[in-house]
């Protein structure tokens, strides 16, 4: 019999093993395909969404033009929480930094009237404790003793956005559309607090720098008034007429920055000069005019060391040279000038004219916009000039000044 010792043999015995296996192996039908399938497309797609908002919210640190979106930032932050931890009610709370209370930056879900009034000090509250400890609250049920936070509606989230050991800002999230915050929603919100702690870190560190900058810029801008008195406030009525012609053109908000600083400081140089050819109310000599010409070139040695101005150390040198070539120091002519320079040249000049002098009076506008119109192609790039004029004719009709405010005379009865 080889079949039966076949049959009752290893091998029979493997095969059946084999068909047991197989028989043993879980069923699925279609519809329980489908619900896997289905699920599956629905982690991908919050995966996705994830990924997408965290590139988002990655997005808004400083952009290489020095901007820092910050109000850009705070509502895409508040609409991807609101997005993808599918809550009614939404806070981002930011940092005072005249009282170290927490105000809010953005929010979903709250009346402007709740919004307005809203100030969190430290320790005092759920979302002041939530602050001092660093650490994150959550509320499953109202809970006693609310200490004015009669806005919280539980269930809700506060976490903490801890930068460098301190607490830069709060998240307050609540009101989860299916009634409860899981460990997957609070991973997910602690995640986004983590993101929002390292861009608020930027902004706060951006701030600090931007502060730092501007009061360099007023002691440098205070070293010029003190060396010539006659040119009071010349270099902030220059700077806010170059932002205004600057957008006028559609510069990018970097180029305006760096024009800006140029024309703050484009008369830095005078430090370099005697206080007799400053001062002086009749016309300079030959000796003395060399000497004033020398203040483009001084300027731009003071301003070269400090890094964030190098860019405008073009401005300061180049803002005497003329269109048509026979300006200071080096003789250029046309596009060779630097726009900023060309801009700041125009607006130099009808603050002059349009301004007291020690040696004369100012020009009426009239006469300051007709000199300018006969210089263009000459001193003055023409096109320039054009959108210069129509900066100054749009800021007459709105009623800001644009030329040096003298006080009006006054009647004695």
């Amino acid at each position: 019999m080889p079949l039966g010792r076949r049959r009752n043999g290893p091998l029979f015995k493997e095969s059946a093993e084999r068909t047991q296996v197989r028989h043993s192996e879980p069923r699925f039908d279609q519809r329980q395909l489908n619900d896997v399938q289905r699920e599956l497309e629905k982690e991908q797609g919050k995966a996705a969404r994830l990924a997408g908002f965290m590139g988002r919210l990655n997005s808004f640190g400083i952009s290489p033009a020095g901007q820092v979106p910050q109000r850009e930032f705070a509502d895409t932050f508040v609409d991807s929480v609101h997005a993808l931890l599918d809550a009614d009610q939404v806070i981002l709370f930011r940092t005072d930094p005249g009282t170290l209370d927490f105000v809010p930056s953005a929010a979903r879900g709250f009346s402007p009237e709740i919004l307005s009034r809203l100030r969190v000090r430290a320790g005092e509250g759920a979302l002041g404790r939530a602050a001092q400890s660093l650490k994150t609250t959550a509320q499953s049920s109202p809970a006693a003793g609310s200490n004015g936070e009669d806005f919280l509606t539980a269930p809700y989230l506060i976490i903490p956005l801890v930068s460098q050991a301190r607490c830069a800002g709060l998240l307050l999230v609540a009101k989860p559309r299916d009634g409860s915050f899981g460990s997957e929603a609070r991973e997910l919100a602690s995640l986004f607090a983590a993101q929002a702690a390292l861009v608020q870190e930027d902004h706060a560190l951006y701030e600090d720098l931007e502060r730092l900058r501007e009061q360099t810029l007023r002691s440098l801008g205070r070293a010029i008034e003190a060396k010539d008195v006659t040119t009071h406030r010349h270099s902030d009525r220059t700077r806010a007429l170059v932002r205004a012609v600057a957008q006028e053109i559609s510069l990018p908000e970097s180029l305006i920055r760096q024009i800006e600083w140029g024309a703050f400081l484009h008369d830095i140089g005078k430090i370099g000069v005697e206080d007799a050819i400053l001062k002086k109310t009749g016309p300079l000599t030959v000796e003395e005019y060399a000497e004033m010409k020398k203040h483009p070139a001084i300027g731009l040695r003071i301003v070269q060391p400090l890094s964030f101005l190098r860019p405008a150390g073009a401005i300061v040198l180049y803002h005497q040279e003329w269109y048509n070539g026979t300006g200071y120091p080096e003789g250029l002519a046309g596009e060779e000038i630097p726009l900023g320079a060309r801009i700041v040249q125009i607006i130099d000049a009808w603050d002059a004219m349009t301004s007291d002098r020690p040696y004369r009076k100012a020009m009426p506008k009239a006469a300051a916009i007709t000199e300018l119109r006969r210089q263009a192609g000459t001193q003055f790039d023409p096109k320039v000039v054009e959108f210069f004029l129509r900066v100054i004719e749009r800021l007459e009709r709105e009623g800001i000044p644009t030329t040096e405010e003298r006080p009006t005379a006054t009647i004695e009865n």
